[in-house]
């Protein structure tokens, strides 16, 4: 290898290795120094992504919840249960344990308060017009016979949230419904917190209980389809 070759690669090593610290650009979760703006965009936009240009949070895979104008108390909140393992349902094991636990609360504040910032994108509106019409019945006026209030009176005429209570407009209707079947999984263990999916959420577990599936369906599908 020739002196010049010896002192390119040496380079090029450096380079990446100065890549690979800079902080702005850093995916150690377990660096307190990374801030939770930089671990939206290294590390959180692989699932909850953007619009395909800016990491903001827009899941294009209804697996994974949209961020973007989540209320940021919520997300706070939700993510402190993930890092203590509090949110046993099973995609909160599966994908967000790992990753939570070695979050600091200064990174949590952050990733919020980015999330919440963020300008929500429009979802595609659910395929069966009929559907998403008695979703809005029900989002607006509850099932009184059932003692089921209206989802508008907790989390807003348009489903915007309040501080502890989630924006649910334009989230994926597949994720809500996914929420809604823990929270009726939930329905009856209030006596064993232990075994409880969402344990802080157990004022959801009621109403979700008294809608059937085809209710449920309904109304996650109303949801997505407001902006």
């Amino acid at each position: 290898m020739t002196r010049m070759t010896k002192i390119l690669t040496l380079s090029a090593l450096a380079l990446a290795l100065g890549a690979c610290s800079n902080i702005e650009r850093s995916r150690n979760l377990g660096n307190p120094q990374v801030s939770g703006y930089t671990l939206a965009q290294q590390v959180c936009s692989t699932c909850h992504g953007g619009n395909g240009i800016t990491a903001n949070g827009t899941s294009i895979n209804p697996t994974y919840p949209n961020l973007a104008g989540q209320q940021a108390i919520y997300l706070e909140t939700e993510l402190q249960e993930f890092h203590d393992h509090t949110r046993k349902d099973p995609a909160a094991r599966d994908m967000m344990w790992g990753l939570a636990s070695q979050l600091t609360p200064e990174q949590i504040k952050g990733l919020s308060e980015f999330y919440a910032h963020q300008k929500p994108m429009p979802n595609p509106a659910h395929s069966d017009p009929a559907m998403v019409a008695a979703g809005e019945k029900l989002f607006v006026a509850g099932v009184p016979e059932k003692s089921v209030p209206a989802c508008a009176s907790c989390h807003g005429a348009s489903a915007e949230g309040n501080g502890p209570i989630p924006r649910l407009a334009g989230q994926h209707a597949d994720y809500l419904y996914k929420q809604m079947v823990s929270f009726n999984s939930d329905a009856g263990r209030e006596t064993h917190p232990e075994a409880l999916e969402r344990p802080h959420a157990v004022v959801m577990d009621a109403i979700s209980h008294g809608l059937s599936n085809e209710q449920q369906l309904q109304v996650a599908a109303y949801l997505q389809s407001l902006q």
